[in-house]
């Protein structure tokens, strides 16, 4: 759609911008990426979401993904990122948790992972909040499925956009949702 083209241009321009800003600083800018969506995202969304993964590899020499471990949508991206880096091994894919894992079976999880730092002395009923902060005081883009204002990925994404962050909003592929 024009709508999709337009945000995708004003991408690139931000994108060039880091570039041109990191290379006249002498060092290479690695974008970092996070991902926030529904819970009960659909699956007809995973097409547009590896177009949209592959776009930003493609584009970027330098590039960090981050994704949470909480219902549909982040599920869908860790399985997009392990694809993703049997293509691309240059990247970087963490899957940041909002517990300290108590069974240290690193084959529990798809891709490594991370715990943000200072996350054990947060009460549990606060630890996705805190994990989810992380992502978005990490990242410089943020890929999500929103289609309504409410709820904890529309809580964070608009969190992300006070931030300045780049907002690639997947829903918006969709002209008969409500966008955010």
């Amino acid at each position: 759609s024009s709508a999709a083209s337009d945000v995708y241009k004003r991408q690139i321009y931000i994108y060039m911008c880091y570039y041109m800003y990191s290379s006249l600083q002498g060092e290479c800018f690695n974008m970092v990426v996070a991902f926030f969506g529904h819970k009960d995202t659909p699956s007809v969304v995973k097409p547009l979401l590896e177009q949209t993964v592959q776009r930003l590899i493609e584009e970027n020499e330098e590039i960090t993904f981050l994704v949470g471990t909480h219902g549909a949508f982040d599920l869908m991206a860790q399985s997009v990122l392990k694809q993703a880096l049997q293509k691309y091994p240059h990247i970087t894919c963490h899957i940041v948790l909002s517990y300290i894992p108590v069974d240290k079976d690193s084959e529990q999880y798809a891709l490594p992972t991370l715990v943000p730092e200072g996350i054990e002395s947060v009460p549990k009923r606060f630890a996705i909040s805190f994990s989810n902060n992380y992502m978005v005081n990490e990242s410089d883009t943020v890929v999500c499925y929103i289609t309504h204002d409410w709820g904890g990925a529309a809580q964070f994404v608009e969190k992300a956009n006070k931030k300045g962050r780049v907002i690639i909003n997947l829903a918006e592929a969709n002209l008969s949702q409500r966008t955010y």
